[in-house]
């Protein structure tokens, strides 16, 4: 089977570019001199010659290889570019001494990629051909270079002599060589295409030899001095193939930052605080991350999906048809895939971690009030840090998302492990156990340079990186030939592919009989392994999580808005509305962004004291007075709430001279004002300031900010009104009586009170002498 990568980036070799000479102006030769005249050519041209006798003395070796088959090797003993070097028993190591015709200082930026090899396994009676392309990045036209392809017939037993092999430098001894190809000469800046092809029956390969990996190079030399090594692998199978290795795959689709908006309301309604989700739209295009993401993988159902399903929501949600377009990519592709609805907007768990919080409900209202699809997971919590700490683990857990990724070295097999166990552990926390979804370092950093559209100059080409992959998996199944077990590629936040590079990839695992490309859902009903692991950190924060100070003020506000809820009639409404903005700022997109997350945090913390004055106190425009020692302070409360509330108000002196008898509560219908009555009594006399709160019932917890007017006691009055007014009765009954008494003793009134002298018929006068008053006798 033949897997060509057309287009192959360039591979990055260990080498730094050859600096120009420093003392080219201190009487060194300028640049343009004929090469032959200068010290560093004439120590070239020395190196040559040395190269040319050590390979005239490789090559009586390398003539022989039917008396190399004839007799096999030794067990200790490794073959090497014709040379015999020693290793230990049961180990395969593929770099060895410096090779004495390289040279002392690394050559200029050569660099040599390869484009393909064929077939994936190589059995007696096929062809091997490999295709590279070398590259011309020095300044220097390249005379006469030549390319030679060198295998090695050992087979590499181990994890560790594979990286050992891929990572050499320049300098290491290469692969026994099998073929050499002279090449035109190659001006700067030009590349060309050298094609290889040995017949397997020449690859010094004994008849039953063990299958396998083995190292593959192309070495890249002009007049004998050794410019770049590519070192690979090719895949021996003559024998049975092992079990095969599971291979399991996640991706994470989530998207940037959202951003914050907040609007200003009149006298009567308060502002609001909204997600803008227009970042979206151009996240999803088709020349973006998201977009080629979707684009890729959404006829491989063999990669689950990790997705925020506020990037989804905000696509959907969106004006622009290519948003649409992805959504609709999106929620096909969904189907006959492991789906796992991350948390909305996709919280930083190392955040919530940090200050001892619980990660946002999987329920956090979605742009346009979409809803989480139930045939989706909620169990999952992917951190962006290669290495979690056991703090953020105990805090997916206590979150209700038992399951975690774990990337990087994290979890790692002790060093008493001589195999690669399946990617599972149980991570136990005082809050209960997790399971680690385990991620397999090397192959998901492999497989992700491998796919990747855009590549680091040190990234591997995606043929290169294939067949390292390849072997990898080759090496894991060897380890333990009868058992099968499964590993995780746990792809990152950042990845990008390409899709034809991951056609590639995934191809080249379907068509290897040791590869078993498997689901998510498998892996976690497979048993957990009871090796020997690594710990994972206890508490680490790690650069870009959100400040603890940052993270407190959103929780203190989160708090705030809970405790204001209970006041109506349905708290989840007011809860729910406030959620999204103080969950947006946590996000981890944000963590490249610490000046634009600082401005979220503080409109997230505004728009939540914004609906704590969805319910206030009206705020008075004069003092209020009390003249008497005890009465009602009148207290108007609004409620801007679609739904009724019911507060209590409660009235804070700030000094002795008035006390509060008690604090009313009572019902306040949706959009209306209502007036309480709070009972006082005066102490003294001055002026008091006084905060008023509205507070839950009956927790009596504050749930708005407080507002404050003035009253003005004069208790004093009333006793001085009293005095004056008894006073001012007391001189009109003593008015009254003494017009009474002297209207009783006016002439006119004694005159009519007593008798004239001489009145006949006078009650009580004086008879007159001799007269009689009455009847005679």
């Amino acid at each position: 089977m033949s897997f060509h990568f057309p287009g192959g980036a360039r591979r990055a070799s260990t080498r730094r570019p050859a600096a120009r000479d420093p003392l080219s102006s201190q009487g060194a030769p300028a640049h343009g001199t004929p090469r032959s005249s200068t010290p560093a050519t004439r120590r070239a041209s020395r190196s040559r010659t040395r190269a040319l006798l050590t390979s005239l003395f490789v090559l009586g070796f390398a003539v022989l290889p039917s008396a190399a088959a004839a007799t096999p090797p030794s067990p200790t003993a490794l073959s090497v570019a014709g040379d015999v070097r020693t290793a230990p028993p049961g180990t395969a190591r593929v770099a060895a001494d410096t090779d004495p015709t390289a040279s002392s200082a690394e050559a200029g930026a050569v660099s040599t990629t390869l484009v393909s090899m064929s077939p994936a396994t190589v059995g007696p009676g096929d062809t091997l051909t490999v295709v590279a392309r070398i590259h011309n990045g020095t300044q220097d036209t390249l005379e006469s270079p030549r390319a030679t392809l060198g295998v090695n017939w050992r087979v590499v037993g181990t994890r560790s002599a594979l990286d050992a092999w891929a990572e050499a430098p320049t300098s290491q001894q290469v692969a026994g060589r099998m073929t050499v190809e002279n090449l035109d000469p190659l001006a700067p800046g030009q590349d060309t295409t050298v094609t290889f092809s040995v017949a397997a029956d020449d690859l010094n390969l004994a008849p039953g030899s063990a299958w396998g990996p083995r190292p593959l190079s192309v070495t890249v030399e002009d007049g004998g001095e050794r410019l770049d090594v590519l070192r690979t692998f090719f895949l021996w199978g003559e024998s049975p193939a092992p079990l095969p290795v599971k291979v399991s795959l996640i991706a994470p689709v989530t998207g940037p930052a959202l951003g914050l908006s907040a609007t200003t309301g009149d006298a009567g309604t308060p502002g609001t605080t909204s997600v803008e989700v227009h970042a979206v739209d151009e996240a999803v295009d088709a020349d973006r991350r998201l977009g080629r993401l979707v684009s890729a993988t959404a006829d491989v159902p063999e990669i689950a999906w990790a997705i925020d399903p506020a990037v989804l929501a905000a696509a959907e949600t969106s004006a622009a048809p290519a948003s649409h377009a992805w959504a609709t990519l999106v929620r096909e592709g969904t189907a006959a895939r492991t789906v796992f609805g991350l948390r909305p907007y996709d919280p930083d768990p190392a955040a919530y971690a940090q200050v001892g919080a619980t990660l946002p409900a999987t329920t956090t209202p979605l742009p346009g009030g979409a809803t989480l699809d139930p045939a989706w997971r909620t169990d999952l919590t992917y951190p962006t840090d290669d290495v979690l700490d056991q703090r953020t683990v105990r805090t997916s857990v206590q979150s209700g998302s038992p399951l975690v990724v774990v990337r990087g070295d994290g979890l790692a097999p002790e060093s008493s492990v001589n195999h690669t166990p399946t990617g599972l552990a149980t991570v136990a926390t005082d809050a209960g156990p997790a399971t680690a979804l385990v991620a397999d370092h090397q192959l998901t950093k492999v497989f992700t340079e491998a796919t990747s559209f855009e590549r680091d100059a040190d990234d591997l080409s995606a043929a290169d990186a294939t067949q390292r992959l390849l072997a990898d998996l080759a090496v894991v199944a060897s380890e333990r030939p009868t058992e099968t077990r499964h590993l995780v590629v746990a792809l990152p936040r950042s990845w990008d592919p390409d899709a034809a590079a991951l056609s590639a990839v995934l191809g080249a695992f379907h068509g290897a009989s040791w590869v078993d490309v498997s689901s998510i859902d498998d892996l976690l009903s497979s048993p957990v392994p009871d090796v020997a692991r690594t710990s994972l950190p206890g508490a680490e924060v790690t650069e870009g999580t959100l400040p603890a100070a940052e993270m407190n003020a959103l929780e203190r506000a989160r708090t705030e808005v809970a405790d204001f809820a209970t006041i109506a009639s349905d708290p989840a409404p007011v809860v729910q509305g406030a959620e999204p903005a103080l969950v947006v700022p946590s996000a981890i997109a944000y963590r490249s962004l610490p000046d634009e997350r600082t401005e979220a945090v503080d409109t997230a913390v505004e728009g939540a004291a914004m609906v704590r004055s969805s319910v206030s106190v009206v705020p008075r425009g004069l003092d209020v007075m009390l003249i008497n020692t005890s009465g009602n302070l009148p207290v108007r409360v609004r409620n801007a709430l679609d739904q009724p509330v019911t507060v209590q108000v409660a009235l804070r002196p700030d000094n002795g001279l008035l006390k509060v008898v008690s604090f009313p509560a009572g019902p306040v219908p949706a959009g209306a004002e209502v007036d309480f009555k709070v009972p006082v009594r005066a102490i003294g006399s001055g002026d008091v300031s006084v905060s008023v709160e509205l507070l839950s019932v009956p927790a009596g917890t504050v749930v708005s900010p407080p507002s404050e007017f003035v009253v003005q006691v004069r208790a004093e009055w009333e006793n001085t009104g009293t005095a004056i007014f008894a006073g001012v009765v007391a001189l009109l009954m003593i008015g009254g009586i003494w017009r009474t008494i002297r209207r009783g003793r006016s002439p006119r009134r004694v005159a009519e009170l007593t008798p004239a002298t001489g009145v006949p018929g006078a009650q009580g006068g004086a008879t007159p002498s001799g007269r009689s008053t009455g009847h005679d006798g």
